[in-house]
């Protein structure tokens, strides 16, 4: 599916929710990340587990009758498609590549792109190296790309002027970037594309690859201030990494702080604002988990206010047909950063979300 102009909304996807070999040996047989939420537990009168509720409800990624009822409930609130987390730690070896390899075999009608999740697997609860992600050289790059080829020339892959979107979760960790960016860019033009159309996370007009790259964002930037927002908090998340406890947390921090007063207009044309979605990480990591309080309906809309003007910001700048907006996350259930229908927000927040979405769409209309 190719995009020339308008808005592009993609929600970062985790692709789990499924049981594989790996995490049967890791975490127990039978474990999902519904595994850490039905054991999930709150440690503040004020916390609320948000939990899947119907029509989705606790899902398997491997029922394509689910994986297109996603991408229809998305698309019917404004999200254009999925930048799904793809997984591979070099040397072939891959992991959660499933649900989208049923996507390709059917050829569901779900619409996506692909986000390199470049980074290396850790028991964060006992401190253990689980999966280390490699790099690994122009060889291992070029059969990168030939994996993911079949997926760049399906017609449900979303391109701008014939570049498949592809990003890059951490392009800092990649020692050799240049040469990545060089052969995914070469490859893609001998597979009868226009090039590769490159974006990246954890990343800013400061960084030295920024010019590389069609656009950029930062999702991690909401953190960077938290020790503003709670000193005595940042200090205990601190000590906990450094040796290790796991019984002084859960740390907590304000969404209204870190998210909606402190979200800066970038006023940069290749920036790619991003909407952050709630985040409680106590399912996944217990009380070494971070939780952002005060997360609710009014200020996830007054953190889209934001953004509304960021983009007429940098819209006046560029000239760019296409405008990119990464929502973190559609289902990272057990961090409390999605978007799906949840039993605490029900649709409420994809119902805001596509106001946005119609009010950005009729101001660039105009333009």
């Amino acid at each position: 599916m190719s995009h020339s102009k308008n808005i592009i909304s993609l929600a970062y996807y985790l692709p789990q929710f499924h049981e594989i070999e790996e995490n049967n040996r890791w975490w127990g047989k039978g474990f999902t990340e519904w595994s850490q939420l039905r054991e999930a537990k709150t440690y503040f009168k004020w916390q609320k587990i948000r939990m899947p509720v119907e029509p989705l409800g606790e899902y398997s990624l491997l029922n394509a009758h689910i994986m297109e009822l996603q991408s229809k409930i998305a698309k019917a609130y404004g999200i254009n498609g999925f930048l799904v987390f793809d997984y591979w730690f070099g040397e072939g070896k891959t992991l959660l590549e499933k649900p989208m390899q049923l996507v390709l075999d059917q050829q569901l009608n779900f619409d996506y792109c692909l986000c390199w999740a470049n980074h290396t697997w850790y028991n964060k609860r006992d401190n253990i190296t689980l999966q280390q992600q490699l790099y690994l050289g122009k060889k291992d790059y070029t059969a990168y790309f030939n994996r993911l080829l079949p997926h760049f020339k399906s017609p449900h892959y979303l391109k701008i002027e014939n570049q498949p979107i592809f990003s890059i979760f951490n392009p800092n960790e990649i020692p050799d970037l240049n040469l990545f960016i060089e052969t995914f860019q070469q490859l893609s033009k001998q597979a009868g594309f226009n090039g590769i159309y490159l974006i990246a996370d954890n990343t800013d007009a400061s960084s030295g690859h920024a010019s590389l790259l069609n656009g950029y964002t930062r999702t991690n930037y909401f953190f960077k201030k938290r020790n503003r927002d709670n000193l005595i908090s940042y200090l205990k998340e601190k000590i906990t990494r450094k040796f290790g406890f796991s019984n002084i947390g859960p740390f907590c921090y304000s969404y209204l702080n870190l998210v909606v007063n402190q979200h800066i207009d970038f006023n940069d044309i290749k920036y790619i604002p991003s909407v952050f979605t709630g985040w409680d990480t106590t399912p996944r990591h217990l009380k070494r988990g971070t939780i952002l309080k005060d997360f609710n309906l009014q200020n996830f809309k007054r953190h889209l206010q934001k953004i509304e003007r960021t983009i007429e910001n940098n819209r006046q700048q560029s000239e760019c047909a296409t405008q990119l907006i990464i929502i973190k996350s559609w289902n990272e259930w057990a961090e409390g950063n999605l978007l799906e229908p949840d039993s605490v927000f029900g649709i409420t927040l994809l119902e805001a979300y596509y106001e946005f979405v119609c009010s950005i769409g009729a101001k660039l209309a105009t333009k």
